[in-house]
């Protein structure tokens, strides 16, 4: 009879451990997603967890509400806080979003709107996104996303499913045994003039042992790429000019962003890379949301706001595009949510073409932008705009340099001023 009576428990047991952990188990690593699902935001507003998120790494955190009976303690808020820089440093994941997720209804979804408005639950932070969601009671959201996502359940950019735990302290996520394909270009620099050195043979080390890792070479651009492990070893990049008289070798992004001037010694030249250096030349770049960037900036010191965006058109055209009027429409949002800020719409092109015809087409590129706006209801006293074609050039690139076209893109960007 106890027998009977333990083994009951132990089913009971079962059931409740798989109910509160969902359908997913070991076997759902490395499956493939694509669900839209629908749930609500603070402001009462339908706003849908999609998976996959526009190339976001994507964490869902089952987030218990401010109910007194069922209360998330900040401890464990703090806790995922910190499994979060693990994954960002170890795991090198970038552009993370931070679903944090509730499951309320009636009055108690109207307190959970109340509450994420006045005190959200995470700090605010440059390194990832967070947004605050509610499934406000569907039926059909309740039952696939209990299905679905345990306590922390992490997907990749392309929906894969990649790590999940029903305990914050139990989970895990790092790519110690994946390489990251780091991308660089190395320069001469004499007389304030950078040029490209082709043929160069490039090898990465680690500084603690001086084995090899990776080796590269350089093409007419100067560009190299080499795999290295993903861990926490110091590493050294050296190159090796074969023109003894080079002097001064340069380290950059394949756009043409400076890392940093390469050390000359008796072998050649080197450079130490740093974490935040590896960051930038695997392109692992923070996605540091519009939204999120003006909430700091009205309630900080600052007077003025500058935002860069890569707004797509087609070769010498200035007419939006769909994926253009994504951006605009972050913009027109947080526009309509302060209306006492204003705009400066800034346009520029690469140093390709006229550069006379380059300096117009940047002007109405700005004007289209502006009248986007200002045909979606934005007052015009609030905006002005101009367009400065090739003048501010930001790298090498400037009029009759052979450049990439990664260099050049670079160059062709849309700044958008928000002063107070």
């Amino acid at each position: 009879m106890r027998l009977y009576s333990f083994l009951i428990l132990f089913l009971i047991s079962a059931i409740v451990t798989n109910a509160q952990k969902g359908n997913v188990s070991g076997d759902t690593i490395g499956a493939i997603f694509n669900e839209k699902i629908i749930a609500y935001n603070a402001d009462g507003e339908i706003s849908p967890i999609k998976i996959p998120d526009k190339g976001h790494y994507f964490l869902v955190y089952r987030f218990k509400g401010f109910d007194p009976r069922r209360v998330e303690t900040i401890d464990s808020v703090r806790a995922l806080e910190e499994k979060i820089t693990t994954i960002l440093l170890g795991g090198m994941v970038d552009n993370l979003k931070v679903i944090c997720l509730s499951y309320d209804k009636g009055e108690e979804y109207k307190k959970w709107c109340e509450n994420i408005k006045k005190s959200p639950p995470f700090k605010e932070s440059v390194k990832y996104t967070v947004e605050y969601k509610n499934l406000n009671g569907h039926p059909d959201s309740e039952a696939r996303c209990r299905d679905l996502f345990t306590k922390v359940t992490l997907f990749g950019p392309d929906g894969k499913f990649l790590s999940y735990s029903s305990s914050i302290a139990k989970f895990r996520y790092h790519l110690k045994n994946e390489k990251i394909l780091i991308k660089g270009k190395i320069v001469s620099e004499k007389d304030g003039v950078e040029e490209p050195i082709e043929e160069m043979d490039v090898h990465v080390e680690a500084s603690n042992k001086r084995d090899t890792l990776a080796k590269g070479k350089t093409d007419k651009y100067g560009d190299f790429a080499v795999k290295i492990p993903n861990n926490d070893t110091a590493y050294i990049i050296k190159a090796n000019a074969k023109d003894k008289n080079v002097g001064i070798l340069k380290l950059l992004t394949q756009e043409g962003k400076k890392i940093s001037y390469m050390f000359k010694s008796n072998k050649g030249f080197e450079f130490k890379l740093l974490k935040a250096d590896i960051l930038e030349l695997a392109e692992m770049k923070v996605d540091e949301d519009i939204t999120m960037s003006i909430k700091k900036f009205q309630s900080s010191q600052e007077k003025e706001l500058l935002v860069i965006e890569d707004i797509i058109y087609e070769k010498d055209q200035y007419r939006l595009t769909s994926s253009t009027e994504e951006v605009l429409n972050k913009v027109l949002s947080n526009l309509n949510k302060n209306e006492k800020m204003k705009l400066e719409i800034i346009s520029h092109t690469d140093s390709q073409g006229d550069d006379q015809f380059n300096l117009k087409l940047s002007e109405k590129r700005a004007q289209v932008v502006a009248e986007y706006l200002i045909e979606k209801g934005i007052d015009k006293k609030r905006i002005t705009h101009s367009g400065k074609g090739e003048t501010q050039i930001r790298n090498r690139c400037f009029n009759n340099i052979n450049c990439s076209d990664k260099e050049h893109g670079y160059n062709r960007r849309t700044e958008f001023k928000f002063s107070k």
